[in-house]
């Protein structure tokens, strides 16, 4: 389960849950702090909307115009709203950022310029259950390296206008392009069948034209 998914699930129905969405709890605290905080929301709500015993104070609120008890069950209602659209939004944007933390932590990787041979090529993408159709004298960096809770190949791909960096993400989905910049480097997550794939580059390297190739030769394998 990815976050986007468990992030719709808690925001349909805070206080349900499954096996796939608590253990994907387990590991992802962003989301098990999502859900404490939308079942405080969604309390608040029931709370707000509840009627309260008849008492004096009570009966003179009742004769106030009707508009005002509309108006505030409409504010909390709109807060629910767009406090979970806030939250739908960080998923990609955290991933953006969990990709950026993890290249900088490799910063050889941009150095390498010895080409990898096609067999460290196929070892990066086995346990991932990936393969690329890419030939390997443009590949001069390639690790199956731990990203959220799985191996995803890592791979640095020379260009015409400088080296780019490929995270081919299995277990990430994306429904559209999403790009950004961040600690001086620009990049795109792209979706790519049922996973995603980031491109990032320090130069001028065309982003637009890596990540479509990848999008080409990526295949997810059963």
């Amino acid at each position: 389960m990815t976050c986007d998914q468990a992030r719709l699930q808690i925001g349909a129905e805070p206080d349900g849950t499954s096996p796939d969405l608590e253990e994907h709890l387990k590991s992802c605290s962003a989301c098990a702090r999502f859900r404490e905080e939308m079942r405080a929301l969604d309390a608040d709500l029931r709370r707000a909307l509840q009627q309260p015993p008849e008492t004096a104070a009570r009966r003179r609120l009742r004769l106030r115009p009707r508009w005002r008890e509309y108006a505030l069950a409409a504010s909390v209602v709109l807060a629910t709203v767009l406090g979970l659209g806030v939250w739908l939004l960080r998923p990609s944007d955290s991933l953006a950022q969990a990709v950026v933390a993890h290249v900088q932590a490799e910063p050889d990787s941009w150095l390498a310029t010895q080409q990898v041979s096609s067999g460290a090529i196929a070892a990066a993408l086995r346990g991932s259950g990936v393969e690329l159709e890419l030939t390997s004298d443009k590949v001069t960096y390639a690790q199956n390296c731990w990203f959220r809770g799985h191996y995803v190949p890592h791979l640095v791909v020379q260009t015409a206008q400088g080296p780019a960096t490929v995270l081919i993400l299995r277990h990430e989905h994306v429904t559209a392009r999403r790009s950004f910049r961040e600690e001086g480097m620009s990049g795109m997550i792209v979706p790519a069948g049922a996973g995603s794939i980031a491109v990032l580059a320090r130069g001028g390297a065309n982003l637009d034209t890596v990540a479509r190739q990848m999008q080409e030769d990526v295949r997810w394998l059963p």
